[in-house]
């Protein structure tokens, strides 16, 4: 299972619809996939209808009170499967802060007996460096950082680096930087500042950008993937781009170990 951490210190700047909507253009091409959501907003388990304080969600498995298989919830789209979250990450996060144990790798350990179900994990973290989110890196195999397009958009850049440098270090060694995409993306003077910001960073970039679009908007607001609801849509040959290029760069860097 190949998982990738989406993160970006920002909000609005697509981290949830790039995670449902990369995991569809996944499943078109025959992967099964896991979507762990750790964001406390829910706004990834809310896409796929998934609202339920009655069910264990990720705050009941990192904190050791539900097994995985028990937590996962099968979606309306095939071979996409759904580890929901909910404000109860919020408890989870005060008491993980709290424990002395190894709690940067609860996530890694919980997800083990469903290592081999699925061809990726794609994890939606929130827009801060909590413990979810460095439970997220300490799982992850690479990272995508979704940046938008305006003046502000490299905000928190150096932050999220120093945090990847130091899982990388004190944690999770394979982990590694996919890169930087553009979402929202126009031809405009911030969009070409961005790109200027993140390279003179050393940041990699993903050769997709995701252009910008009112479908996305309007898809999300109907709960479906960009693909069934807007299939000629701009944004929608952006994603399977994506989705094609991620799949592409893990299958490169699988060569190269073998």
């Amino acid at each position: 299972m190949i998982s990738i951490a989406i993160i970006n210190l920002k909000g609005g700047v697509g981290k949830s619809v790039t995670a449902c909507n990369l995991a569809a253009e996944l499943a078109a091409k025959s992967k099964s996939v896991l979507v762990v959501d750790l964001d406390k907003q829910g706004n990834t388990s809310k896409f796929f209808g998934v609202a339920d304080y009655d069910r264990p969600c990720v705050s009941s498995v990192l904190l050791g009170v539900a097994m995985v298989r028990d937590a996962i919830v099968e979606t309306a789209i095939p071979a996409v499967a759904l580890l929901p979250c909910d404000m109860r990450m919020l408890k989870a996060n005060r008491e993980m802060i709290q424990d002395t144990g190894p709690r940067q790798f609860y996530l890694r350990n919980r997800l083990e007996p469903v290592e081999g179900k699925y061809d990726y994990c794609l994890m939606d973290c929130p827009p801060d460096l909590d413990m979810g989110s460095i439970n997220a890196l300490t799982a992850a195999d690479w990272v995508i950082i979704p940046v938008d397009c305006d003046e502000w958009a490299c905000d928190g850049m150096d932050e999220i680096i120093d945090q990847i440098e130091r899982v990388q270090m004190y944690y999770n060694p394979r982990l590694k930087i996919m890169g930087a995409m553009m979402t929202k993306y126009r031809r405009t003077k911030y969009a070409a500042d961005v790109i200027r910001q993140l390279s003179a960073q050393g940041v990699p970039m993903l050769r997709t950008v995701i252009r910008y679009t009112a479908k996305v908007s309007e898809a999300k607001s109907a709960h479906k993937p960009l693909r069934e609801f807007a299939p000629k849509c701009t944004a929608t040959d952006d994603y399977k781009a994506l989705a094609g290029e991620v799949d592409e760069i893990v299958s490169n860097v699988d060569t190269e170990e073998d």
